[in-house]
């Protein structure tokens, strides 16, 4: 009967897991040095297989979800970048529109003052390095993982006059379509992982769980 029968010993082949005749995935750049292998040993640790079989489909369970960690990542790295740019975009023309509010009220003082149109010179230019600055410096700040910097940016991007919810929901927006791929294929992998899962949970049921561990 099933239930008879030996586990068999990866010592006896000279492993000390099955999972150690598995391929070793090379890293690609944009993943967090090392997390694949953490995430592998402790997904293993979790699955807990027993033969070479069990192994390999263990082996396709984590390449999914590890897949799915990253598709997710790369959807919000997207979103990410747009509003890095959305809140780029509306701080220059805040930026501009400031000093065009300063140009107009230099205007009516020289108007005021008896001053003729002929005689008018702008008394000062835009300088948008200075705005590329401070751009660049709140769209990093938007993105920051610290919750009270993300705090303090926010209440900062509403004191420009800006809706921090409507540039997420522009970025959204013309993210849309990358993002859209991406959702199809994490709405893939999910069904590729199910299914795995289905079969992996299957093998477990037909372990021989009163059988002995084959000696070396």
């Amino acid at each position: 009967m099933s239930n008879d029968l030996p586990l068999p010993n990866p010592e006896r082949f000279g492993l000390s897991s099955f999972a150690d005749i598995l391929p070793k995935r090379d890293p690609i750049i944009g993943e967090d040095p090392g997390s694949l292998a953490a995430f592998r040993d402790g997904m293993m640790r979790a699955l807990v297989p027993f033969t070479p079989y069990e192994c390999v489909v263990a082996e396709n369970l984590i390449d999914i979800e590890w897949e799915l960690l990253q598709r997710r990542r790369m959807r919000d790295a997207s979103l990410r970048q747009i509003i890095h740019t959305e809140v780029r975009g509306a701080v220059m023309e805040r930026e501009r529109a400031l000093h065009d509010e300063r140009l107009d009220a230099a205007w009516e003082e020289f108007i005021q003052a008896g001053g003729k149109e002929h005689e008018w010179e702008d008394p000062f230019d835009f300088d948008r390095d200075a705005a590329g600055v401070l751009a660049d410096e709140v769209a990093e700040r938007s993105l920051s993982h610290d919750p009270g910097a993300e705090a303090a940016v926010h209440a900062e991007i509403a004191e420009m006059g800006l809706d921090p919810v409507k540039l997420m929901s522009d970025a959204y927006i013309k993210s849309n379509s990358a993002a859209m791929k991406h959702d199809e294929k994490i709405q893939e992998l999910e069904r590729r992982r199910r299914e795995v899962k289905r079969d992996y949970d299957a093998l477990q049921k037909t372990r021989p769980i009163d059988g002995a561990i084959i000696g070396g």
